[in-house]
């Protein structure tokens, strides 16, 4: 998540998210959570991203060529690793814990689900426009009737 009281700031990580990717990299590997070499950084897809007036919350898939588009929506395919990087005048980097793990792989289903059969990374929300967004072709209904993503 990338929080910050200037507006064109967040408009640039929103419209393009590759520029943090490196950053965040190294924030990583400064904390000891990758390990990679300038000549071999790892593969990275971004998965999500979400808008607000005040911050942007960006999901990036690191090195994990498994990733399966149709089976993303579904629970049990998102009990994955996370690691949580805010930058900043002091950036940090540290595992997601518990809810906030559990949050974080939720909201990936969620809107993986929402977005339809037929969407694929990346998945936007923007809560910044004068109406919510809106999905009217979920992948899976029942998913959603049981409060799942």
């Amino acid at each position: 998540m990338i929080s910050h009281s200037n507006t064109a700031y967040l408009e640039r990580v929103w419209s393009t998210p590759e520029d943090i990717l490196l950053p965040a990299l190294e924030v990583l590997q400064t904390n000891k959570l990758v390990d990679y070499t300038d000549s071999e950084q790892p593969e990275m897809r971004l998965l999500v991203k979400k808008r607000w007036r005040t911050h942007v919350w960006l999901v990036f898939d690191i090195s994990r060529t498994s990733y399966d588009a149709s089976k993303g929506h579904l629970p049990e395919r998102n009990t994955l690793p996370v690691f949580i990087v805010r930058l900043g005048t002091k950036s940090r980097a540290y595992p997601a814990e518990g809810p906030s793990k559990n949050q974080i792989n939720e909201g990936v289903a969620r809107i993986h689900n929402l977005t339809g059969p037929r969407s694929v990374p990346p998945f936007e929300e923007d809560y910044t426009l004068d109406t919510p967004p809106s999905y009217h072709d979920a992948r899976n209904l029942t998913l959603l009737k049981l409060g799942r993503p």
